[in-house]
């Protein structure tokens, strides 16, 4: 499922949501050919129950989806709740860095900075890309680790050395929740299980629609495209790095600002 995964990442959004409404119009014509060559006909109540089953699966179709875009909107809000609490926690620690009467203490403040303006959209680019963000990021925070160290040295145990060595630690602790919330993304396994019950269910559609002899085309492609725009949303808020949706990074920018105006 990794593999398939990996595959689904390279295919452009638009591109997957073409290729559903394809998958789904084959499912349904092929449906909707079973029943003529192989269904029974003439008999009302036979076609009731079939349009009963296909009720059930469309139901528990909408639930799969429903599921889904939870899982996959409550991993987008995470990562935007991440930016806020990064931005914060950076802010936090400049401040608290400003306190130490040291060079070390303005240098700390200086390598925040530069820090911040790493830290908007480190997920933007290709994968390979966001590993070297992350491998510049572990640098940094190993310097900015170092330039702590050497902001309290003179007296590490007053307050105010407490205070910056806490302030930093938020700083150290929130990237690596942040690069993880990227990271978490809704499991390949439901996302493939979503798309192939939706095209079983089109596959249903046509066959329940079979026992009418009609195929009703306007309405049934219009109902593919509203279910392909669905999957392509939740594929689409769960692609951190090149997904539309995107997280706001609104507060580490007017954080940059901030710190850029003060030096």
């Amino acid at each position: 499922m990794t593999e398939i995964g990996t595959w689904l990442d390279g295919i452009p959004v638009w591109g997957v949501g073409l290729g559903l409404v394809i998958a789904f119009a084959l499912a349904a014509e092929l449906g909707f050919l079973v029943h003529q060559k192989f269904g029974r006909d003439g008999k009302a109540g036979e076609a009731n129950d079939e349009g009963q089953v296909l009720s059930t699966a469309l139901l528990l179709l909408a639930l799969l989806i429903g599921f889904t875009f939870s899982m996959a909107l409550g991993r987008f809000d995470d990562r935007r709740a991440q930016v806020v609490q990064e931005a914060n926690d950076i802010g936090t620690a400049w401040l608290r860095a400003g306190l130490a009467d040291n060079a070390a203490g303005k240098a700390l403040q200086a390598k925040l900075a530069d820090y911040a303006a790493t830290r908007i959209s480190p997920a933007a680019g290709t994968p390979q890309h966001y590993a070297e963000v992350k491998a510049a990021g572990d640098r940094m925070r190993d310097e900015i680790w170092t330039l702590t160290t050497a902001a309290i040295s003179p007296d590490r145990s007053t307050a105010q050395a407490a205070a910056l060595v806490s302030a930093v630690n938020a700083v150290l602790d929130t990237a690596t929740t942040r690069e993880t919330a990227i990271d978490a993304r809704v499991p390949a396994k439901v996302i493939v299980l979503l798309m192939l019950y939706a095209t079983v269910s089109a596959f249903l559609l046509g066959y329940v629609l079979g026992a009418y002899g009609s195929h009703h085309r306007g309405a049934t492609t219009l109902l593919f495209v509203l279910l392909a725009m669905t999957i392509t949303i939740i594929l689409d808020l769960d692609r951190p790095r090149d997904g539309g949706i995107k997280v706001s990074q609104q507060a580490m920018i007017d954080l940059v600002a901030d710190l850029k105006a003060a030096r």
